[in-house]
């Protein structure tokens, strides 16, 4: 396992409030449990920026959700997961996403998506310690991540970061109204050297 990394108390916090908030109280609880995270039941980290809590318990609390719900079944429960970390983060720590004093609504779509994923891509590396970059092809933008959670997580075949799917959809919907269809096309947990996720520029008809 690679020398373990710090993240802020609120970003674990946010995560197992969202894990409770999609499979209930006694589901968060049995999920901490069987992934080796039972000293958090009842004792989430405290909801502060402090830089306290580590990728590998990030990581376990995604694992335990694959490993209760199966890999198939697991996906459509992260992806859910991830929305509710959104909308979460957006309630409790508004001012990440960096829009106070824009005329947000007034913007073309293209730039509202633009500037949504500029301000996660900035958060993430000023407030969640991740090593985080923006490309933009003309059909699709791609948010690259250096670091990640699931490199604490066992090797998969296939992609696995279903929250930060769920994260930037309900980061897309948010900002447009709108339907996109985000996917992960790399992912270090089986290989890669980062994980990219493809948001394409138009919706979901």
């Amino acid at each position: 396992m690679p020398e373990d990394r710090l993240m802020p108390n609120a970003n674990l916090r946010i995560l197992f409030e969202a894990i409770e908030e999609v499979m209930g109280e006694n589901g968060a609880k049995a999920v901490l449990k069987s992934g080796g995270l039972g000293r958090f039941v009842g004792n989430y980290p405290p909801n502060n920026t402090e830089l306290e809590a580590t990728f590998a318990d990030y990581g376990a609390a995604q694992q335990a959700v694959e490993d209760f719900y199966g890999p198939r079944g697991a996906r459509a429960m992260l992806t859910r997961i991830g929305r509710a970390t959104f909308q979460r983060t957006l309630k409790e720590r508004p001012a990440i996403l960096g829009l106070a004093g824009i005329a947000f609504k007034a913007l073309p779509m293209g730039a509202r998506m633009k500037l949504v994923l500029d301000n996660i891509t900035k958060a993430a590396n000023k407030d969640v310690n991740l090593r985080a970059y923006l490309r933009e092809e003309p059909d699709a933008y791609y948010y690259v991540n250096e670091e990640c959670p699931c490199r604490w997580r066992p090797k998969h075949d296939k992609p696995a970061c279903f929250v930060t799917v769920g994260v930037l959809q309900e980061a897309m919907g948010w900002a447009t109204g709108k339907n996109f269809r985000v996917e992960e096309v790399a992912c270090i947990s089986n290989g890669a050297s980062a994980c990219v996720y493809r948001i394409p520029k138009k919706p979901i008809e």
